[in-house]
């Protein structure tokens, strides 16, 4: 069974370090709780690709002994599964962010993450 992740926190649109234009840039960051931990993402479009960076977060010795993102497409079938260790960064490559799902697993339960 899966459950969806919590959103604690989101920042849109934010102007890009160092332009003086206001025009907001296409990227976004946002916090996700899930269980004991958290997923620190962010979507940057890079020129032709989109990419998501991020890390997962958990605060002391909080054991987990598995845990992965799996990047899922439109057509509801797998991209990209990477192994996560907690707090140490990671970087999926994605296309048109809205038309994709991740999903981030903690040992045999996968919590669903809003990209949009």
């Amino acid at each position: 069974m899966k459950e969806q992740a919590i959103l604690i926190m989101t920042s849109e649109g934010a102007p890009r370090p160092g332009l003086r234009s206001a025009a907001p840039s296409s990227g976004w960051t946002k916090l996700f709780q899930a269980r004991d931990y958290y997923l620190d993402l962010s979507y940057k479009h890079d020129g032709q690709q989109g990419l998501l960076l991020g890390q997962l977060l958990c605060e002391g010795e909080a054991p987990v002994g598995a845990a992965k993102l799996t990047l899922v497409g439109p057509e509801g079938t797998p991209i990209q599964t990477e192994e996560v260790v907690p707090n140490t960064g990671f970087r999926l490559v994605v296309g048109d962010v809205a038309a994709h799902r991740l999903e981030l697993t903690l040992d045999q339960t996968t919590f669903e993450v809003a990209l949009s």
